[in-house]
C-alpha cells in the first residue's frame, strides 16, 4: 500500500492557503468524517464460493472489513480469539441442531461477538430456532448484496435484525399467551428489584451475560440467576420471550429488517 500522501490542488482557492488542510488520504486508511468506526467480521460457510461472493459484496465498504473467512466451525472460534469480530456471518442450511449447537457455542465462548445467520432456508421455524438460540439477525442467501452491509451495520448498533413475518408471528403468539394471564403488567415489572431491572435494561441493550456482570459488577452466575428471577416474576420462558415482553411494553426496541 502507497503510503505517501496526495496533495489535493484547489483553482479557486487564494494561494497562501491553497495548501492548508489539503492532504488527503486512501479512504479506506482513514477518514474520519465518513465513518468513527470499524466494524470488524468473519464469515463462515461451507462452501468457498459463497464467502468469496460475501466477501465481494462488501468490498465496496469502508466501514466493514472482513478479518477471517473460514469453512469450518473450529476454525471459526480459533480466528476468533486471533482477529476479535465484532459480528460474525455464519452460514447454515437445514441442521437446526447444528445451528442451534453453533450459536450456544458462541454464546459461551464468545459472550461479545454478535451472530447474524446466513442462509438460503426461509422457513420461520428455522430462524425462530435461530432467534431463540442468540442469533441477533438472520441474512438470505437470495438477498440483494447491499442488504449484507445495512444489516451488519443494524447489528452493529444493537438492533435485531430478522424477517418481519417472524417477528409479528413470534409477538401475536407471546400477545395471545399473556392474554390468559389474571395479573396486570404494571404489578409484574413493580415486583423487580433495582438489580433486576438493571439487568433486564442491559438485556434490552442487546448485551451477554458476561457483558452485563462486566457492567454490573457481578459474576456471570449473578446474571444468570436473576435472569431466572425475572422470568419467574414477569411469567417469561427465556431471553427471547424477555426482549418481545420489552418491545411490547416499550421498554426497549425490537427492528426487523
Amino acid at each position: 500500500m502507497d503510503s505517501r500522501m496526495n496533495v489535493a490542488r484547489y483553482a479557486d482557492v487564494p494561494r497562501g492557503a491553497q495548501f492548508m488542510n489539503s492532504t488527503t488520504y486512501d479512504s479506506k486508511v482513514f477518514d474520519v468524517h465518513e465513518r468513527e468506526t470499524i466494524i470488524n467480521l468473519a464469515i463462515a460457510d461451507d462452501y468457498p464460493v459463497l464467502l468469496a461472493g460475501m466477501r465481494q459484496a462488501l468490498a465496496p465498504c469502508d466501514d466493514i472489513v472482513v478479518v477471517a473467512e473460514c469453512t469450518r466451525f473450529a476454525d471459526l472460534l480459533a480466528q476468533i480469539v486471533l482477529k476479535r469480530p465484532e459480528i460474525v456471518l455464519l452460514g447454515c442450511e437445514t441442521d437446526v441442531g447444528s445451528l442451534a449447537q453453533h450459536l450456544h457455542s458462541l454464546a459461551e465462548s464468545h459472550a461479545d461477538v454478535k451472530a447474524v445467520v446466513f442462509t438460503g432456508n426461509a422457513s420461520l421455524d428455522f430462524h425462530e430456532v435461530a432467534l431463540r438460540n442468540g442469533a441477533r439477525g438472520v441474512l438470505l442467501k437470495q438477498c440483494a448484496p447491499q442488504l449484507i452491509a445495512e444489516t451488519v451495520r443494524k447489528v452493529s448498533r444493537g438492533d435485531l435484525c430478522f424477517d418481519r413475518a417472524l417477528t409479528h408471528r413470534m409477538l401475536s403468539t407471546f400477545v395471545r399467551r399473556k392474554r390468559t394471564e389474571p395479573l396486570p403488567e404494571k404489578p409484574k415489572i413493580a415486583t423487580l428489584t433495582e438489580r433486576e431491572s438493571q439487568v433486564m435494561s442491559r438485556i434490552c441493550e442487546g448485551l451477554r451475560n458476561k457483558e452485563i456482570a462486566s457492567k454490573l459488577y457481578i459474576s456471570d452466575a449473578t446474571v444468570a440467576h436473576h435472569l431466572t428471577s425475572i422470568y419467574r416474576k414477569l411469567g417469561l420462558a427465556d431471553r427471547t420471550e424477555l426482549l418481545l415482553y420489552a418491545h411490547q411494553k416499550d421498554i426497549s426496541s425490537l427492528k426487523a429488517s
